[in-house]
């Protein structure tokens, strides 16, 4: 029979729960942070916050709810792709910023979720912060106006706010993503 020395042994019982934490174990738990998507009409608005309190499947949230007034609006009038249908029918952490580089309406959420009837996503503290800051420094409409404006002028007018926004944040993962974005959409 092999005996497993006691150093080792609690160094082995150290990473088995460190694995089992990583995984979810447990389920989500107060003070951890989540994306959910919420039916709104026939399409999805999502709430990005930190869990206050869980009861079975039912959870307390405090937080931001956020609904793509303007991608909804483009979709309505047939001026967007298929990838932004496709986000709006079914959001996630990952792909939610294509919602949030136009117009959207914003309010505070403080309610209860339940996670049988809606979809929550259990995100990190970093992409929580990246996303709410996205919302909170007022990126979908300083985005919106730099892609949509009706003259070249009033363009260059909001690539420069975009700018100098961009310049002015703090947060370096906010602004690694910042920059990412308006790299890819052509605003650089």
């Amino acid at each position: 029979m092999f005996v497993m020395p006691l150093q080792t042994e609690i160094i082995y019982n150290l990473r088995a729960a460190a694995f089992a934490g990583m995984f979810g174990k447990g389920g989500i738990k107060p003070g951890e942070f989540v994306f959910i998507v919420q039916k709104d009409g026939e399409y999805n608005k999502i709430v990005i916050g930190r869990i206050q309190a869980v009861n079975g499947s039912k959870m307390h949230v405090a937080g931001t709810q956020v609904r793509p007034s303007g991608l909804i609006k483009r979709v309505g009038a047939g001026s967007a792709g298929d990838r932004s249908r496709q986000v709006l029918s079914s959001p996630d952490p990952n792909n939610c910023i294509f919602m949030l580089i136009d117009r959207v309406e914003t309010a505070p959420f403080n309610g209860e979720v339940d996670q049988a009837q809606e979809r929550v996503i259990w995100i990190n503290e970093s992409r929580y912060l990246v996303l709410d800051g996205w919302v909170k420094e007022n990126f979908p409409e300083i985005f919106a106006a730099a892609l949509t404006s009706p003259t070249e002028e009033d363009r260059q007018q909001a690539k420069a706010v975009l700018r100098e926004k961009m310049g002015s944040l703090y947060e370096r993962d906010l602004k690694e993503h910042v920059y990412a974005v308006a790299r890819s959409a052509r605003l650089l």
